[in-house]
């Protein structure tokens, strides 16, 4: 099955991480700011940090209505299987979580709603309905990873002041090996980069397609509150429980 495009996304950028092993400078910059990343979600690691929360704000993307400039999603994922996403999707703001395989969405009536209606439209992405839910797991298997830089290619080009904060900026591609089995042939991407070495922003790109975002509030934990994970008091009143195929295509949707 199809990944979801902004799951396809983060596989894209866990698995830059590897080049942390080449060169020095582009590559050890680039490692710095993706092992954070990979060590979240690698099912072997001796990080104590396990979980990441971060607010991504849509700057640019091809053919984005203009009043979605500058539209948010935020975002919290904790190893093995927790994930909460609250985004705009299918024109509307949207909470959706996955607490191992407890599944639901707010506001239910109008996610369902709003399911029924782009169904009908054929606007949602389509599904295999016996999918089911696996814990979360890097894009290539982590015995391999040991192997990777040689599979990325890295540029420099040059400084940049972010939000009055100066950045390194890099143009990475992938080897076009590891692009085929990712389903990434022919994407590229440009990312800032902070002085503690987090990413401030990223443009990934394709031909004919672009996205760019901004980071902010980007921590690492070992974990995250449990009340993360559940609906707060005003939700739970409208509170949709999802089964997997209806999970994935309201994540698919996000990026519509």
């Amino acid at each position: 099955m199809t990944r979801p495009p902004f799951l396809r996304l983060l596989s894209v950028f866990l698995c830059l991480a590897a080049a942390a092993a080449a060169e020095e400078n582009r590559y050890d910059l680039l490692g710095k700011m993706l092992l954070p990343f990979v060590n979240v979600f690698a099912k072997s690691t001796t990080n104590p940090n396990r979980a990441v929360s971060f607010t991504l704000k849509l700057e640019q993307m091809t053919d984005l209505p203009s009043e979605l400039i500058g539209s948010q999603a935020e975002v919290a994922v904790e190893y093995p299987d927790k994930l909460r996403l609250h985004a705009p999707i299918l024109g509307e703001d949207v909470t959706v979580c996955r607490n191992g395989q407890e599944l639901w969405a707010y506001p239910g009536s109008k996610v369902e709603e709003m399911l029924k209606a782009a169904g009908a439209k054929k606007k949602l992405p389509r599904v295999d309905a016996n999918y089911r839910l696996q814990p979360f797991s890097l894009p290539v298997p982590e015995k391999e990873l040991v192997f990777l830089p040689v599979l990325f290619q890295a540029k420099d080009v040059g400084s940049e002041s972010l939000d009055g904060q100066p950045c390194r900026v890099l143009d990475v591609y992938l080897m076009p090996e590891l692009a085929r089995s990712l389903k990434a042939q022919n994407w590229g991407a440009r990312v800032w980069v902070l002085p503690d070495g987090k990413p401030a922003r990223i443009s990934v790109a394709k031909p004919g397609w672009m996205v760019v975002v901004h980071f902010d509030q980007l921590q690492f934990a070992p974990k995250l509150p449990e009340s993360t994970w559940e609906p707060t008091s005003e939700q739970s009143a409208d509170v949709l429980k999802l089964d997997p195929a209806r999970y994935q295509q309201l994540l698919g949707a996000m990026v519509k």
